[in-house]
């Protein structure tokens, strides 16, 4: 599992524990492994055969990235970008890779941290 894979996949962890006020975990989807899951399937290198195929592990994580989106619209302070998260999340239904995710991740956790400050 690369270093790249790893940090990448934190982020999308830090999103999910913030959008729910919650600890690592698997509740909520919040944890890191998720992620990492998904991107190692999709690569190929993959030792986690028993979590099923690429796609249904994909579909867990943006359902995981979807409902963090949706709380997120929905939590001071940041529901004051409620529009931004949404429309985020309505574009989760279209994406097919794990890049596409991250970039999604990425744009939401980056608002996140700067609504924060």
């Amino acid at each position: 599992m690369s270093a790249e894979f790893y940090t990448q996949a934190s982020r999308y962890e830090n999103l999910v524990k913030i959008a729910f006020n919650c600890s690592r975990g698997a509740k909520n989807g919040a944890d890191l492994s998720f992620m990492q899951n998904a991107m190692t399937m999709e690569n190929g290198d993959t030792f986690a055969k028993h979590l099923g195929s690429f796609d249904k592990q994909f579909d867990k994580v943006k359902n995981y990235t979807s409902k963090a989106l949706i709380k997120l619209s929905k939590t001071k302070p940041f529901s004051t970008e409620k529009d931004f998260f949404l429309n985020l999340e309505s574009k989760i239904n279209f994406i097919g890779t794990t890049s596409q995710l991250m970039d999604i991740v990425n744009k939401s956790l980056d608002k996140v941290l700067e609504l924060r400050k």
